[in-house]
C-alpha cells in the first residue's frame, strides 16, 4: 500500500468515527432502541456489532464515502433551486420551501427511531422525505430493505407531524455511470408501522440478550463479517437438484453480464456511426436499423392524487406484482482464527 493510500485510509477511519458519533443523538442509547435501518437488516448482525464490533475495510469505507458525497451534492442542488437549508431544530416551525439533513425521528411510545437523509417542506407546507442510495447499477425496482426503511420513516413522520400531508421518495444514484432514478409515490401506512414497531421491539429484546435475534440470509451475507457460524447458513437445506439448477443459472447469468459489458461499447460505436435513424443491410446480409424514441412525459402521481383525487382514482389501474430472482456467488467464508 502506498503512503498516500495509507494516509487516505486513516483519514476515512477518522471520518467514520466522527460520523458514527454524530448518529448517537437519540434520547435513548443505541443498545436500548432500534433504528429504521437496523430493523430492516439482519438482527443477528446488528446485535453482534454491539458486542464484537468489526472494523470496516478500506474498500467499505470508500464505498460508504460515496453516499456522503452524494448527499452533499444533493444539498447543493436543493439550495440552487431555491430551497433554504435550516437547522434540524428550526425545521418544524420553518416556512417552505426549505430542507434539513439528518432530521431525528423517534416514536413517542416505543424505542424506535430514524435519521432522515433529507426532509423537504414545500410552499404548501407538505413534507417529503428523500432517502438517498448510491449503488453500482440502478435496479428496475427499489430493493425491499430500501422500501421497508422508507415506510418506517414515513410512519414516524405521520406520528410526529399529525394532520400534515407527507410523501416519500427513494433517490438512487450510480455515481460511476452518472445515472439517477427516483422511486416515488410512497405515503405513510400506519398498519405497516405497527408491524415494524413489533419487529423493532424484538430487536431491542435481542440487544438485551432476552431473545435470539432473527437472521436475514441473502445476497449481503457474502459481505458480512459475522457469517461464520451463522445458523441461517448452518441449518439451511436446499435439495441437490435445486442446487444444480442454481449453479447452472449463476454460470449462464455471469456469461450474460460479461456479454453485456462487451456489447454496450459496441452498441454505442454503431449508433454513433449510423446516427439516430438508419436502415440498411451489410454485405454479408445482416439488417441494421437505428430508431430514436422521442422524449416522453411522466406524471407526478402524488401531486395528481393530492390536487385531483377524483381524476387520480378514475385513471388508476392495478399494477400486477412480480417475483424477482437474484443469484450471485458469495465469496468464501473467512477461515476461523486459531486459538
Amino acid at each position: 500500500m502506498s503512503r498516500l493510500v495509507a494516509f487516505n485510509t486513516k483519514a476515512l477511519q477518522l471520518i467514520e468515527r466522527n460520523n458514527t458519533k454524530g448518529l448517537d443523538d437519540f434520547s435513548r442509547p443505541r443498545n436500548e432502541m432500534a433504528t429504521a435501518s437496523e430493523i430492516c437488516g439482519c438482527h443477528r448482525k446488528v446485535t453482534l456489532q454491539l458486542t464484537t464490533p468489526a472494523l470496516p475495510t478500506a474498500r467499505e469505507l470508500r464505498q460508504k464515502r460515496r453516499g456522503h458525497i452524494f448527499e452533499i451534492d444533493q444539498a447543493e442542488r436543493f439550495r440552487v433551486m431555491g430551497f433554504r437549508e435550516v437547522e434540524r431544530e428550526e425545521f418544524p416551525q420553518a416556512t417552505g420551501p426549505c430542507f434539513t439533513r439528518q432530521f431525528i425521528l423517534e416514536h413517542p411510545d416505543h424505542p424506535i427511531g430514524s435519521h432522515l437523509d433529507f426532509i423537504i417542506k414545500h410552499k404548501d407546507a407538505s413534507l417529503q422525505i428523500i432517502e438517498c442510495k448510491t449503488t453500482d447499477g440502478i435496479p428496475a425496482e427499489p430493493y425491499g430493505n430500501w422500501v421497508d426503511q422508507l415506510h418506517i420513516q414515513l410512519g414516524l413522520m405521520a406520528v410526529r407531524f399529525t394532520g400534515t400531508e407527507i410523501r416519500g421518495s427513494i433517490l438512487a444514484s450510480d455515481l460511476s455511470a452518472g445515472e439517477e432514478e427516483e422511486f416515488n409515490s410512497f405515503a405513510p401506512d400506519m398498519n405497516l408501522l405497527d408491524y415494524y414497531v413489533e419487529r423493532g421491539k424484538e430487536l431491542v429484546e435481542a440487544k438485551a440478550g432476552e431473545r435470539t435475534p432473527h437472521t436475514m440470509p441473502g445476497l449481503l451475507c457474502g459481505f458480512c463479517p459475522y457469517r461464520d457460524g451463522c445458523p441461517a447458513h448452518r441449518d439451511q437445506v436446499i435439495p441437490a437438484e435445486i442446487t444444480e439448477r442454481v449453479t447452472e443459472y449463476e454460470i449462464l447469468d455471469h456469461r450474460k453480464k460479461d456479454l453485456e459489458k462487451s456489447l454496450d461499447p459496441m452498441r454505442k460505436e454503431l449508433i454513433a456511426f449510423f446516427g439516430k435513424r438508419f436502415q440498411g443491410v451489410t454485405d454479408d446480409g445482416i439488417a441494421v436499423a437505428t430508431i430514436t424514441v422521442a422524449p416522453g412525459e411522466t406524471v407526478d402521481s402524488a401531486l395528481l392524487k393530492r390536487d385531483y383525487p377524483d381524476i387520480y382514482e378514475r385513471c388508476t389501474k392495478p399494477k400486477a406484482g412480480f417475483t424477482k430472482l437474484e443469484v450471485r456467488r458469495l465469496p468464501p467464508a473467512p477461515l476461523a482464527k486459531a486459538a
